[in-house]
This record gives C-alpha cells, structure tokens and sequence, in this order.
C-alpha cells in the first residue's frame, strides 16, 4: 500500500494539502485482491485506493459522468465477425480512466485509513499524467 502511494506521489498524480475550509473532500477507501497461480499459490497481493464517488457534489467537484459500456450481443457480434473474417481481436484496458479525463475541477480526496491525517490529496484540475 505504502509502495503504490508513493509511486503515485513521485510521478506527480497528486499532491498533499492540508485540509481546505470549505471545499467538498471525497471519501477514499482500500480495495484488496490476491492474484493466483494455476497451481492455487498465491502470485501476488494487489492494493488499490478507491475515491468514493458518490459524495461528489455537481458543478463542485464534477460536471458530467459517463463510462463506456458494451451490450453482450454486441460484444458476441464483433467476435463472430472477426472469427468469420479469420481476424484477431485485442482489448484494452484503460487504466487511471480519472487521472486522464478532462476536467476543470480541483478534486481533494481523503488519503485512505493508515495515512497521515489532516492531510488530503489534492488531484489540481484533474491532471492528465501518464502511467
């Protein structure tokens, strides 16, 4: 967890502020996952923050949510098409879909539970970084 904050923290995705008056702050909690081997060891254990979403505020913190999504039947037809064509299909998965949206707002988020408290981090005008 401490690891994967500061790798965050040295490419600039965020900064640490203290807390602002008056300002929305949106609620971050910790998400675990254990990655498997075929043979039922253990690869590796993942840690992720989660910004809680919800407690945003319109026109504060955000001005318009969307996210892709594909319908099964059209997931179902495009793979069809490809088999029948002898094509070969790739998907990507776009991770850090937040830190590269486009967005005017200045977004504070709690640090999650085990950090200094006081503190927020602080994503100014949704900074677009590569990671």
């Amino acid at each position: 967890m401490v690891w994967e904050h500061e790798i965050l923290k040295e490419r600039g995705i965020f900064e640490l502020t203290p807390r602002p008056i008056g300002k929305n702050v949106i609620g971050s909690k910790w998400v675990f996952a254990i990655k498997w081997k075929n043979n039922r060891t253990i690869n590796k254990r993942k840690a992720q923050t989660l910004a809680k979403g919800f407690t945003q505020i319109l026109d504060e913190d955000y001005d318009e949510t969307y996210a892709s999504v594909a319908r099964l039947d059209s997931v179902q037809l495009i793979c069809t098409i490809a088999a029948s064509r002898r094509l070969k299909l790739w998907q990507v998965n776009f991770v850090s879909a937040f830190l590269n949206s486009n967005s005017s707002f200045d977004i504070y988020m709690e640090q999650p539970k085990g950090f200094k408290k006081g503190e927020v981090i602080w994503y100014r005008n949704c900074i677009r970084h590569s990671m």
